[in-house]
Parts: C-alpha cells; sequence; structure tokens
C-alpha cells in the first residue's frame, strides 16, 4: 500500500471533523481490503491517513472502535441496498437471491459482522456498546418491516429469518475459499465439488430451506 498524502492541519469546524472521520473510516476499509484484517491496526492506519496517532485517537478510542464504526456504515448501506431489492410478490427463490445479492456487494461487511460478537463488542466500552445496540436494533426492526411487507410473514417470522440469514450468510462466505478463476481450472469433478460449496450456491440452497422450512412453521 502506498502511503497517503499527509494531513498536516487539524480539522476543527464540525464540517472538516465529519470529513475527516469518513476519511479515517474509507482508508480503513481500503486496508482491509488490500491487507486484510491481521495487518490492520491503529499504526497503520494513522500512516496511511497521514494523521499522528494522537489526532487518530481524537475520532476512535481504539481498533475496534474504528472497525465497529465502519460496519455500523456498510450495514446501513446494505439494509439500503435490501429494502430496494426485496419487492412484495418476489418468488421464494427470487427473494433468496435478491437477498444475496445485496448482502455480498461488499465483503468487508459479512467480515465485519463475522467479528461482531466475537472480538469488536468484547472491546469497545459501555457507551458505544449501548449505541451498538441502539442502531442495530432499529436496523432490525426497519427490515422486519419491509419483509413482512414482502413475504406475508409476522414480525416474528421476520426476526428469525434475519437472524438465520444472517448467520448463513457469515457461515457461507467462511466455507467459500476456492476463488472463481481457479473453479473454472477444476476437472468437472472437482469443479461440481467446489461449486456446491461456492459462496452463492451454499446461501441460495440453504436460504431456500430456511425460508421454506420458516413458513412451514407459520402455517
Amino acid at each position: 500500500m502506498g502511503q497517503s498524502e499527509p494531513i498536516k492541519r487539524r480539522a476543527r469546524s464540525p464540517e472538516k471533523k465529519k470529513a475527516r472521520r469518513q476519511e479515517i473510516l474509507d482508508v480503513a476499509h481500503r486496508i482491509l481490503t488490500s491487507a486484510g484484517f491481521d495487518q490492520f491496526s491503529m499504526e497503520v492506519l494513522a500512516r496511511e491517513t497521514g494523521l499522528a496517532r494522537a489526532s487518530l485517537y481524537r475520532y476512535f478510542s481504539s481498533r475496534e472502535e474504528v472497525l465497529l464504526a465502519l460496519y455500523q456504515q456498510l450495514r446501513e448501506t446494505w439494509k439500503n441496498q435490501l429494502c430496494q431489492k426485496l419487492r412484495p410478490g418476489m418468488t421464494d427463490e427470487s427473494f433468496v437471491r435478491a437477498y444475496y445479492k445485496a448482502s455480498s456487494l461488499d465483503p468487508i461487511q459479512i467480515q465485519l459482522r463475522s467479528r461482531l460478537e466475537s472480538t469488536i463488542k468484547h472491546n469497545i466500552n459501555r457507551a458505544v456498546f449501548a449505541e451498538e445496540v441502539r442502531m442495530s436494533q432499529a436496523v432490525l426492526s426497519e427490515l422486519i418491516d419491509h419483509l413482512r411487507e414482502c413475504t406475508g410473514l409476522s414480525d416474528e417470522t421476520c426476526h428469525d429469518l434475519i437472524i438465520s440469514f444472517g448467520a448463513l450468510l457469515v457461515g457461507a462466505s467462511q466455507l467459500d475459499s476456492t476463488p472463481r478463476m481457479e473453479r473454472d481450472l477444476l476437472p468437472p469433478g472437482a469443479r461440481r465439488t467446489s461449486k456446491a460449496l461456492s459462496y452463492q450456491h451454499l446461501f441460495e440452497s440453504n436460504g431456500k430451506r430456511i425460508l421454506d422450512g420458516l413458513r412451514k412453521e407459520a402455517d
């Protein structure tokens, strides 16, 4: 990664502070995309933004706070994409496929989601944690309302659907370890096995089963 242009002046106005915070999150996303989570640290983030570490800590008190703020931003984008793609009258197959497409637009969002409960939430202060609980409940409530209109299912069943699909998204993304280009070079038998373990296939096939099961339970 090339070093960004140094930021020499401290942001002072609310507008400039907001822009600076967004710049930090954009650089964090770039680092995670190009170098991965193991290489992500406040030291690397400070270097790539051109900020002194003391300046960086004016915006985020820890590595996990950066990751949480980025996840919250990506989650909001995901929610909006999901609400755009899911419409009343869709078949269950189309619904599951659209859910996958909206959820796979940014792999970093899924990777952050997989670390949310195991790592991130355990390394933030109570106030930040409480705000995350409030925000996540607001997102969940909005999605439940939208999914109820699209599926005809009850609020409780839509809640279970969102939670189940979230776990499936994380699990399927972790099982899919073969890049598409490498998969195309495999022998036919191995290619079929690899395709069966692909992220999209795992999600769509099992997502349909989950939705079928929830509909049967609701009847």
